[in-house]
């Protein structure tokens, strides 16, 4: 299983394991750290508290970029995060009680097979140490996160992976999915020319609808940035300092020793017996013994290994450093010589014949190589003091003198900038930005004030004051006059062709034929072939009605009245209903299938599984989204 989470661990799948890690480490490591004092939690899965903070930490990493470009509001986000984080919390503590363990192997492998640590194809130590040390991880934090998750994806995909779907089944879906429905239909159209609008009518539709006549508030803002990288550029280090930095930080320029390593693995568990760990010893002898007796290590591995992930290569696990291992198997795997073979070594998997097969010694690349990198990185540490000092005076200046920005840009040799005018819900420039466009509005810079100084995620600092306002106006009514009389016309057209439409679907249920009212209409009848895996976008509206429909007999035809999205009615009648044609398909397209279709039960078994979980653990919630 382990494999396959591996093999997968690509494109999105690895960016969602990389979430999978470091979101819980933001979320339950940090807890550990720091006294949580009396701050009551929010929820409590079993004996697991969860605090205001950890849900606003999951909700700022996840879900806050979608407000705004989603249908749900904050607090449907925040709830959604919430249900994550006990969702979370419940499955693995079922994992736990499963007694669900990943080998340290495994966990190397999987973590050298991630793409986002790797350089051309193979795993760059730099890149996962400087991942890492941007997350606030260290490497053994980082392990035991990585063990978690894939704990709890091993949990998912042994009730996914159990699933299937029978040859019924997938024949039942498949002449669903791609039945063909004939259909005729006949558009009725809009008669507006002839549709006389009172004055009455348009002062009563233009007092009804005036949100919709109004101009958008607006506002353009005069502002001051401080920019951590404008500060950085003016500081120049001395070769001194450079050196120091290279000094104290020398192990990130560092690539430690690395051993190529395969293993044969007789495995045990915690719950194993003394006698079954003496068995498992025994055999592990044995097979010692027959590789100093010359058989070759990698077919012993696949004949007698217990570790799947690596059985089928011979039992290699790839180059690994130090940190990535258990500590027994660690400490075997580093004090051995190239080529030679180690004695039984016990972990909590089980008893290790590890064998080192190539050695990459440490690497330390040169000062004057990685000098452009340092300069940068010594520049960036003491920008950052001036930043945070000189962000703390632009806030003093700009409370003592709210009324402008003139005194604050002044002081501190800024140039005050401005934009043009924005509404609250689109911007161009700094105004594009929401955390700008929310204190453009606030109540206080709408007063004349100066804003509080704002922080964004670009490395700025950016304090913000109104230049002009222009309130949301409502359009006079004589600018609006045709527009809304071209309206009311369409509405009494669209209601008109309605009631017709149903006097005429009335007719055909009581006998009467489409080729009859057409005709008499002076209606279009137009057919078409509908199947869902190839959907007609131009009469979508008529193809949803159809699908949704029941299926006709010649005793009970059906007549369905489809409203277009131009406002016209359709008169539909479903002439003919053909099944997919199951038996066409080949027989690995059939397996396939019957895979994609044992997939989406498993995911609805799953799915099942998690709410169980849920109903039956202790749960309490403290939190209203309104909070």
């Amino acid at each position: 299983m382990l494999q396959t989470i591996r093999d997968r661990a690509q494109g999105i799948f690895a960016w969602i394991i990389l979430i999978m890690i470091i979101v819980p480490f933001a979320l339950w490591g940090i807890q550990n750290y720091f006294d949580t004092g009396k701050e009551q939690p929010i929820a409590v899965v079993g004996d697991r508290e969860f605090f205001e903070r950890d849900l606003l930490r999951l909700y700022e990493q996840q879900y806050a970029q979608y407000l705004g470009k989603s249908p749900y509001s904050e607090e449907e986000l925040k709830k959604q995060a919430l249900d994550r984080l006990i969702d979370d919390e419940v499955l693995a503590q079922a994992a736990e009680k499963k007694k669900l363990t990943v080998s340290n192997a495994q966990i190397a492998q999987f973590i050298r097979s991630l793409p986002f640590f790797q350089t051309d194809g193979k795993f760059d130590e730099e890149k996962y140490r400087s991942l890492l040390v941007a997350q606030g991880m260290s490497v053994p934090q980082f392990v035991a996160q990585v063990r978690r998750s894939l704990i709890l994806e091993q949990l998912r995909r042994s009730i996914i992976d159990s699933s299937f779907a029978t040859d019924p089944q997938a024949q039942q879906f498949y002449q669903l999915q791609y039945q063909t429905r004939k259909i005729a239909y006949a558009v009725l159209p809009l008669a507006e020319e002839n549709i006389e609008v009172s004055p009455q009518e348009i002062e009563d539709f233009y007092q009804k609808h005036q949100d919709q006549f109004r101009t958008p508030e607006r506002v353009a803002i005069n502002y001051l940035t401080l920019s951590l990288d404008d500060i950085a550029k003016t500081i120049t280090p001395s070769e001194e300092e450079l050196r120091n930095y290279y000094e104290e930080q020398k192990q990130v320029y560092t690539t430690p020793e690395e051993r190529r390593i395969r293993h044969i693995l007789i495995a045990t568990t915690p719950e194993s017996t003394a006698e079954e760990k003496q068995k498992a010893l025994e055999k592990a002898r044995e097979i010692k013994q027959q590789l100093e007796q010359g058989a070759d290590f990698a077919e012993l591995a696949k004949q007698f290994s217990e570790d799947p992930g690596s059985k089928d290569k011979g039992g290699d696990l790839g180059f690994v450093r130090r940190g990535l291992m258990e500590k027994n198997f660690e400490e075997a795997a580093f004090s051995l010589p190239k080529d030679a073979i180690s004695e039984p070594v016990e972990t909590p998997f089980g008893y290790h014949i590890i064998q080192v097969t190539e050695i990459k010694p440490e690497k330390i690349k040169p000062f004057e190589v990685v000098k452009k990198d340092i300069l940068k990185e010594v520049q960036k540490l003491k920008a950052e003091d001036q930043f945070y000092q000189l962000g703390e005076q632009l806030a003093q200046l700009a409370y003592e003198n709210p009324q402008s920005l003139e005194p604050a840009a002044q002081a501190m040799e800024l140039s005050i900038q401005k934009t043009d005018f924005f509404t609250r819900s689109k911007g161009k420039g700094i105004a594009a930005n929401p955390k700008i466009r929310e204190a453009a509005f606030s109540e206080d810079v709408l007063a004349g004030n100066n804003s509080e100084p704002i922080e964004l995620d670009d490395g700025k600092i950016v304090v913000i004051h109104l230049q002009e306002h222009q309130p949301a106006q409502l359009k006079p009514l004589e600018e609006l006059k045709q527009t809304i009389i071209e309206r009311i016309r369409k509405q009494k057209a669209e209601k008109q062709a309605k009631a017709r439409a149903e006097q005429l679907i009335t007719q055909l249920k009581q006998g009467k034929t489409l080729e009859d009212i057409a005709k008499r209409e002076k209606l279009e009848i137009k057919t078409a072939n509908l199947n869902r895996s190839t959907p007609r976008m131009d009469i979508m509206e008529i193809a949803d009605a159809v699908f949704k429909a029941p299926k006709p007999t010649q005793e009970k035809p059906v007549f369905e009245l489809v409203t277009l999205a131009n406002g016209q009615p359709a008169i539909v009648q479903i002439q003919e209903i053909t099944p997919g044609d199951f038996a066409k398909l080949k027989p690995e397209e059939k397996r396939g299938l019957k895979q994609n279709l044992a997939r989406l039960f498993g995911l609805l078994t799953f799915k099942e599984y998690q709410s169980q979980l849920r109903d039956e653990a202790k749960v309490e919630i403290n939190w209203s989204p309104q909070e």
